[in-house]
């Protein structure tokens, strides 16, 4: 089946999204007692939905758009009230799309 202009656009956004997001910094956390161990944080403020959830949300639109299952005006169920929610709807605003949690 092929795509529509909307579905080209919106697969356009993810692409510029994890182009701008991808990656997530890690925090070194020095600890004077114990000079052989690191520890690290990852800053996943980097995303838009400071959610540790974003791509695996963006992947998830991803895989929805390239199989047709999302077109524009869908509206997209989430059962999750945490940070997977917050960034299923992210997206889903991005396309206009309706989200429910």
């Amino acid at each position: 089946m092929p795509h529509s202009d909307w579905t080209h656009e919106a697969i356009h956004r993810i692409e510029a999204d994890f182009n701008r997001s991808s990656d997530t910094h890690l925090i070194p956390l020095d600890l004077p007692g114990y000079p052989d161990i690191r520890v690290y944080f990852k800053d996943e403020s980097s995303h838009p939905t400071g959610s540790l959830k974003h791509r695996l949300a963006r992947s998830l639109f991803l895989y929805a758009l390239c199989n047709g299952w999302l077109q524009a005006g869908s509206t997209v169920v989430e059962s999750s009230s945490g940070s997977t929610a917050i960034s299923e709807a992210y997206f889903a605003r991005c396309w206009g799309c309706h989200s429910w949690r």
